[in-house]
């Protein structure tokens, strides 16, 4: 099954889809399975590895924003059922109904664009763009339509640091990254500059950049993005999946980032019927669902490469990090594929 993996990822860089991979596997307590090949960035000699540091994308809506959401639940701060507005009055377009938070966690809120369009809050400057997100009606009443939106993420981003007082940022750093010693990850920027260290993903013209354009020039001016924005390391993200596996209890003296009903949020179905199934900012679906993981598996993916899989029941996790510069819906199936033969040999 090792050489089937180092096939997948083998002929994925042969046909240009990504340059490298880092992955890791294991339990809750200990790391199974470790692999990488190919190159962090492209056209040179820098070796992927499962220490180097990743441009996350859209995974980091799940480490960074709805944990910090589910830790600020924990302590009372915050309601998934109430409307998101009561945390952000400054919301000024007319809305249809009342958008819960856990709407907006759930992509199920009625914000979006038409297919074809501009993002209607999209803008030059990152000050621009989080004045936008305040000032568009969503396109369909909330719970009756499914649509994947980093709008959802922009504002619930806000709203952390409106019940914090503090930066998404510094909130992440303090309370997710530094109690779980992921002394690699951090938001907005990478915790090193050394150039063996850093990934180049897709959309950027160095390494070290953010590979979303919203949140990029979100971060550029000063402000932080909920949607995006956080580097890693595969061997972090495992340590963060550990917690997940552990329903969010870590370290020796077995501290908890947050309690057991809480952790139910990020772990149980609230889709309507009919829908993808997904929890609070994970998904849950069965298109991108390992074959060797059971029905009570989280995960997320990000554009620019990047998949994390948390099977709750079988505490089992795999993080698969790529750097794609090829075929998205390719290689999203392939670090799947990747996952489920990892959980293979994990049995």
């Amino acid at each position: 099954m090792a050489t089937t993996i180092e096939n997948i990822i083998g002929n994925a860089i042969s046909d240009g889809v990504i340059h490298g991979a880092a992955i890791v596997g294991g339990d809750n307590a200990r790391v199974i399975f470790r692999h990488s090949q190919g190159l962090a960035v492209g056209g040179t000699d820098i070796a992927m590895t499962t220490r180097t540091i990743i441009d996350i994308a859209s995974v980091s809506k799940a480490v960074a924003t709805a944990t910090a959401l589910a830790i600020c639940h924990d302590r009372g701060l915050i309601d998934f059922d109430a409307p998101f507005t009561e945390y952000l009055p400054e919301f000024r377009a007319e809305l249809p109904a009342p958008i819960r938070v856990r709407d907006l966690a759930m992509h199920i809120s009625g914000f979006g664009h038409r297919a074809g369009e501009r993002r209607q809050y999209d803008a030059p400057t990152g000050p621009e763009i989080m004045n936008n997100i305040l000032a568009f009606p969503p396109l369909y009443p909330p719970g009756t339509h499914f649509e994947y939106a980093c709008w959802n993420f922009l504002l619930l981003g806000r709203i952390v640091e409106r019940l914090s007082g503090r930066s998404l940022v510094a909130f992440c750093q303090d309370e997710i990254f530094a109690p779980l010693a992921m002394h690699d990850s951090s938001m907005g920027q990478p915790v090193s500059d050394d150039p063996q260290r850093l990934a180049q993903t897709e959309g950027c013209s160095a390494p070290g950049q953010i590979s979303d354009f919203i949140a990029r020039r979100v971060f550029r001016d000063g402000g932080c993005a909920g949607n995006a924005g956080v580097f890693s390391s595969a061997d972090d993200l495992a340590i963060f999946c550990q917690c997940l596996l552990n329903h969010g209890c870590y370290g020796k003296e077995n501290k908890a980032l947050f309690s057991t009903a809480t952790f139910a949020e990020l772990t149980t179905n609230r889709m309507p019927d009919g829908m993808p199934k997904r929890s609070f900012g994970w998904v849950m679906a069965d298109q991108y669902k390992p074959q060797n993981s059971s029905a009570k598996i989280i995960y997320h993916s990000g554009w620019s490469g990047q998949s994390i899989f948390a099977d709750i029941a079988k505490k089992r996790f795999v993080v698969v990090l790529t750097t794609r510069c090829g075929d998205y819906d390719r290689a999203k199936q392939e670090r799947t594929d990747i996952a489920d033969e990892v959980f293979a040999l994990m049995r």
